[in-house]
């Protein structure tokens, strides 16, 4: 089966969440969600209907507690678009590892502005070894993303998500370019 992405909306209208199509038409039925906007061509049959498989859902609650997100290797290589922050090398799921910019020794410790994604080759060399000391500048800074852009770098988009992602997300482009 293919999934789609939905973006998932909180009562005030802001996107807070991406999930597949197929857990958004669970929430739309149960009655915990609405649905704002379908995909033209994507549907969901069920035993006696077809239905349009939702793009927009809104759930009826703020997401203030929705927006923090623990970094996480799998996070930190999605924030950092599995790409070498030393070489600039797009690295493959078996070379990639995650590099503390202060190393644990020197009292660095796991939060989103002291890792980044690095090549195998690149950690290696590096070591215990502050960037400067390596003579390895980073080619981009540490951020804290927010819990939507983490989950929206998860799915691959379609062009008919870009172009409401783009109304309810105005920096989109900004966002899966950095």
């Amino acid at each position: 089966m293919v999934y789609y992405p939905c973006i998932v909306l909180d009562i005030a209208y802001r996107p807070f969440t991406v999930f597949s199509h197929i857990k958004a038409f669970v929430l739309i039925y149960s009655g915990k969600a609405e649905m704002i906007e379908s995909y033209r061509e994507r549907s969901i049959r069920t035993i006696d209907r077809e239905i349009l498989a939702p793009l927009v859902i809104r759930v009826a609650f703020l997401s203030k507690r929705w927006g923090k997100v623990a970094p996480s290797r799998r996070a930190i290589f999605l924030r950092d678009n599995f790409t070498c922050a030393y070489c600039g090398k797009l690295v493959r799921d078996s070379e990639v590892t995650i590099d503390h910019i202060v190393p644990k020794s020197r009292g660095g410790t796991f939060s989103w502005g002291n890792l980044i994604t690095a090549c195998d080759r690149c950690n290696q060399k590096k070591g215990d070894k502050l960037p400067e000391e390596a003579g390895m500048p980073l080619l981009f800074e540490p951020y804290k993303p927010t819990k939507f852009e983490v989950e929206l770098k998860r799915w691959r988009l379609n062009s008919e998500f870009e172009t409401v992602l783009e109304v309810f997300y105005p920096q989109f482009k900004k966002l899966i370019n950095k």
